[in-house]
């Protein structure tokens, strides 16, 4: 049975689907995981992505301890926490925007996928967290993009000492976008992928790498790069009928959307 409860669609929902360990990650879910957002990854007809969890517990709880707890040498363990560290890789570049729906307990490993996420959209139950520390262990994969997004000093504070926050606080901390009732927390998020739908599958492609490029690189690389970006963004079939659509006062025929596959 898979680990995985997935939706294909433009707006493709794929939930872990663990709910008895609270979604907890264990090898053959993050296999799983990475497998399919690589197939969505090559898929035209994916505009927009939605990363969620099953039941009502928590969005993920991080990894499996029980597997952890089997892991015997360093390489096993590099191996497990390497995969880990593959999962938020592919995340972060999938071509289409990722938008995370989170909610419960969204700790360790599972805080991970949420800073991997571009977009992350939260129940006003979700309680965030680096709780590693109190079973002996260190958040150390996941430490790079959450630090990225809160700050240094804020995820060494979570790391050490195992510190849940509320949602209000990871929204004031810039780690979340929006936070909703629960009961409102898919809609919202397919609201928001509507949203993203609703321009440019071509140009929101460009811009997430765009925005990667920047978070990425220092900022002379980042600006050189982009300035090679732009340029295929404003040459491409879709800016051109933005801009003509702008002028005539009318809304974008996107030529993407009609199966053009130039840029």
């Amino acid at each position: 049975m898979s680990n995985l409860s997935i939706q294909m669609g433009s707006t493709t929902v794929i939930a872990i689907n663990r709910p008895d360990v609270r979604n907890a990650l264990n090898t053959e879910t993050i296999n799983e995981l990475i497998d399919t957002l690589n197939g969505v990854a090559g898929n035209p007809e994916v505009a927009v992505v939605i990363l969620t969890g099953a039941g009502e517990k928590a969005f993920c709880a991080g990894a499996d301890l029980a597997e952890v707890q089997r892991l015997a040498s360093v390489d096993a363990v590099r191996g497990y926490f390497g995969n880990m560290a593959r999962l938020i890789h592919t995340l972060q570049h999938l071509p289409q925007p990722v938008i995370g729906a989170a909610f419960g307990y969204t700790l360790a490993g599972g805080m991970g996928l949420a800073a991997g996420v571009d977009l992350l959209i939260c129940a006003d139950d979700t309680r965030f967290g680096l709780p590693e520390v109190k079973v002996g262990l260190y958040p150390m994969v996941v430490t790079a993009p959450i630090a990225r997004l809160i700050g240094a000093r804020r995820a060494l504070e979570l790391g050490l000492t195992g510190r849940m926050i509320d949602a209000g606080t990871a929204e004031s901390w810039g780690f979340v976008n929006h936070v909703v009732p629960k009961a409102d927390l898919m809609a919202e998020a397919h609201k928001l992928a509507d949203e993203i739908k609703s321009g440019s599958s071509v140009i929101a492609r460009l811009g997430k790498e765009g925005w990667r490029l920047s978070q990425d690189l220092g900022m002379d690389d980042a600006m050189e790069a982009l300035k090679s970006l732009v340029s295929l963004v404003a040459l491409s079939e879709d800016s051109r009928e933005g801009v003509t659509a702008f002028t005539e006062k009318r809304n974008p025929d996107w030529p993407s959307k009609k199966g053009s596959r130039d840029l």
